[in-house]
């Protein structure tokens, strides 16, 4: 084999271990992302309303004037439609002061109506199982939240984690348990007992963080092992 060959060969399995090196660091930071739900509303006054029901009122959507929001007459129901009046999210929520929280179970949803992802929140947080789904209705991916009490009240991802290939075959498995990052750095709230008025603070060191343990496994579309790491 000449030098320019050598190179090149060499390069190319360079190339292939940074393109699975970004792959397996992409698969890393999203299994330790919040679940995020769609919630365009900020209140009545900051949303222009389009019309009202016994039922509930219209508005337009915050960030998104092509989309619709509906609020319940209780005010505690929140839906989300598209321009064509597909439900693309749904739930509950909960206020504190001026913020409106996430409460309950809420799904997402494809615009031809097969749910997205669904799960739970406490106030903003995701709490048990959640799941997502392909545009097929295959499950991709299933994991928990857990509510840890550490100085604070924090939500964590533990226990197990799946994530399936669009032909229904498990792609990855493995557990998850939590550990405390003292560096981390976040705002919690308290209410002011005076003025009613949720207070920002920054708490530092007391976050619990989802880290791997246990045997993970890894398979190919075929369902065929591909390689096991223990940690």
């Amino acid at each position: 084999m000449n030098r320019i060959s050598w190179f090149r060969k060499r390069n190319s399995i360079l190339m292939k271990k940074l393109i699975l090196l970004v792959i397996l660091t992409g698969l890393f930071k999203s299994s330790f992302a919040q679940v995020e739900m769609p919630f365009s509303f900020k209140s009545d006054d900051d949303n222009r309303l389009i019309k009202e029901e016994d039922s509930g009122s219209y508005y337009v959507a915050t960030g998104d004037t092509t989309n619709i929001v509906f609020i319940g007459e209780d005010e505690s129901i929140y839906r989300l439609f598209n321009i064509d009046n597909k439900l693309l999210c749904e739930g509950n929520f909960s206020t504190e002061g001026d913020r409106y929280l996430h409460e309950g179970k809420w799904t997402e949803y494809y615009t031809n109506g097969k749910i997205k992802t669904t799960g739970y929140y406490h106030k903003d947080n995701p709490v048990g199982l959640w799941q997502s789904f392909y545009s097929n209705g295959q499950l991709k991916r299933t994991c928990t939240y857990t509510l840890i009490e550490n100085k604070g009240t924090y939500y964590c991802m533990t226990g197990l984690y799946q994530d399936y290939f669009e032909n229904g075959q498990v792609r990855i498995s493995g557990l998850y348990k939590a550990i405390i990052d003292e560096n981390s750095r976040d705002t919690v709230y308290s209410e002011d007992p005076v003025t009613g008025k949720s207070i920002p603070k920054i708490d530092i060191g007391h976050r619990p963080w989802p880290q791997k343990f246990g045997m993970w496994e890894y398979y190919d579309e075929k369902g065929a092992l591909v390689k096991k790491e223990n940690f």
